[in-house]
C-alpha cells in the first residue's frame, strides 16, 4: 500500500482550536545536532501550542499537567517541550526537504510534551512515531481540550452513584468512566458526587435479611446525604448510575421521585460505557391486556427478557389476571437512549392507571421485572404514591428456586 505524504496529514488536521493564551516557555532541545542556528519560535506561536494543549502533555495516555515545570522559574526543573511532528530540519525525525521549512513554525505542527515523551518519540523510538500517529495524538487531545472548556456553566449535576452487589459479583461503578459519559451535555460539579455505594455490605441475596437491610441503608444514605440538599435546593439536578438488585433500584427511583430534575443512565454492553447510544434506533414497547380480570393482578415487565406466565402461576397459582409491558425484541442490552426511557416511564404510568380502573382502587400489583437497571430507576420515579396501586416487587432467585417477593412500594391511603 503506497504511503500517505506528510503534507496530507498536516492538512488534514489543521484549523480545529482557537487560540488561548498560556505562560511562555522555552522552545524544544534539539533531538540531534542541527547544522546551523535554529529560529526560536515566536511567542504567538508558542502561546496557541500552549492554549490548544491546555498546558498538559499531549501524548497519548499522558495528560500530564506542565505548566508547574513554568511557574516554578527553575530552569533546570522545566521537562515541557515543544516538538515537532515534522522536524525542522530534513535531517530531523520525520523531516521532509519540503516541508520542514514550511512547517517550522505552524501551531498545526507542534505538540506541548513533557521531557519523557519528548525523548520517545525524537530519540528513543522514532520510527514508530511517524507523522500520522502523532498528529492523531495532537488531534485526541486537543479535542478534548475544546469539548470539555465548550462545556456551559448551567450544565453542572451533581452525581448519584448507587452499587449494591448482585450475586457474587460486585458492581463498581467507576468516577472517571462516569464523568466522560456526562460531557458534553452535563457534568460533574465540584463537590457534587454523592455515593450511595453498599458494596462492601457482606450479605448474600438468598439471605432473609437482605431486603430490609439493603433498604434501610439505602432509605438511611439518601435522607443523610440527598434529601435535605434536595429539599433546600442545593441540589438542581441530577445524574444518576446506579448497579444494583432491580427491587433497590425501584427504591432509589421512588426516594429521587419525578420531582426533581434527573438524568438517570444505563450501562451499554456494546460498547460497554454509560453514554447513550445516538444512533439507536426508537425501542418500541406494547401493553398486554389479560382476557379476564378476576383473581390476583400481575404486571410483567419484559424489557430485558420474556417473562414466562408459568414462573408467575408457580408463585400466585392460576387465578391471576396477567398485564405486561413488552419491548420488541427485548434483549440485556436493549435501552439505549433516554428517548426509550422517557417513553416506558409514561407508558408504566397509564399501565398502572389502567389497572386501577380494571382492578378497583385499592388493587394490589404483583410486578415481575426483567428489565435494565436505569428502567427500574426510572420506574420507581414514575410511581406516584397517592395515584397508583401498591406494587408487590419480586426478584429472580437462582438459589431460592424462582422469584420471590422482595420489596413494597406501598399505595398511600
Amino acid at each position: 500500500m503506497p504511503q500517505k505524504s506528510n503534507e496530507s496529514y498536516i492538512k488534514r488536521d489543521t484549523k480545529y482550536m482557537s487560540m488561548v493564551a498560556e505562560p511562555e516557555m522555552k522552545d524544544q532541545v534539539p533531538a540531534e545536532p542541527r547544522r546551523g542556528r535554529r529560529r526560536p519560535l515566536p511567542d504567538k506561536v508558542k502561546n496557541i501550542v500552549w492554549g490548544r494543549a491546555a498546558g498538559r502533555c499531549q501524548y497519548a495516555g499522558c495528560n500530564a499537567l506542565l505548566i508547574g515545570d513554568e511557574v516554578s522559574g527553575a530552569g533546570d526543573a522545566n521537562a515541557a517541550y515543544i516538538g515537532h511532528i515534522i522536524a525542522d530540519s530534513k535531517e530531523g525525525p520525520r523531516g521532509d526537504p519540503i516541508l520542514s521549512p514550511k512547517l517550522a513554525q505552524e501551531p498545526d505542527n507542534l505538540m506541548l510534551v513533557c521531557d519523557r515523551h519528548h525523548r520517545v518519540f525524537d530519540r528513543e523510538m522514532v520510527a514508530e512515531h511517524p507523522a500520522d500517529v502523532l498528529m492523531a495524538m495532537k488531534r485526541r487531545h486537543e479535542d478534548r481540550i475544546r469539548t470539555v472548556t465548550a462545556i456551559d456553566e448551567d450544565l453542572g449535576s451533581h452525581v448519584i452513584r448507587y452499587a449494591a452487589r448482585i450475586g457474587t459479583n460486585e458492581s463498581p461503578v467507576a468516577m472517571g468512566d462516569l464523568k466522560w459519559s456526562m460531557i458534553p451535555d452535563r457534568y460533574p460539579l465540584d463537590g457534587g458526587w454523592i455515593d450511595l455505594d453498599l458494596a462492601t455490605l457482606d450479605l448474600p441475596d438468598h439471605d432473609p435479611d437482605f431486603w430490609r437491610v439493603q433498604i434501610r441503608n439505602l432509605r438511611t444514605g439518601f435522607a443523610e446525604k440527598v434529601r435535605g440538599r434536595m429539599e433546600r435546593q442545593e441540589i438542581r439536578r441530577l445524574t444518576v448510575f446506579g448497579l444494583a438488585p432491580i427491587p433497590l433500584l425501584f427504591e432509589l427511583g421512588r426516594l429521587i421521585s419525578d420531582i426533581a430534575t434527573a438524568d438517570v443512565r444505563q450501562l451499554l454492553r456494546s460498547p460497554k460505557g454509560w453514554k447513550w447510544d445516538p444512533e439507536a434506533p426508537p425501542l418500541r414497547f406494547k401493553v398486554l391486556r389479560p382476557s379476564g380480570l378476576a383473581g390476583q393482578v400481575a404486571l410483567k415487565l419484559e424489557i430485558s427478557a420474556r417473562v414466562a406466565d408459568e414462573r408467575i402461576h408457580a408463585v400466585l397459582g392460576t387465578d391471576v389476571a396477567i398485564w405486561a409491558i413488552a419491548a420488541d425484541g427485548a434483549h440485556n442490552d436493549v435501552m439505549r437512549s433516554q428517548a426509550d426511557i422517557i417513553e416506558f416511564a409514561r407508558l408504566f404510568r397509564t399501565t398502572l392507571d389502567a389497572i386501577k380502573v380494571a382492578h378497583g382502587e385499592n388493587t394490589i400489583v404483583q410486578l415481575f421485572p426483567a428489565i435494565p437497571v436505569s428502567v427500574a430507576i426510572e420506574s420507581g420515579r414514575a410511581w406516584q404514591p397517592k395515584a397508583h396501586p401498591t406494587l408487590k416487587i419480586y426478584d429472580q432467585n437462582k438459589k431460592l428456586g424462582g422469584f420471590i417477593f422482595a420489596h413494597e412500594l406501598e399505595h398511600a391511603s
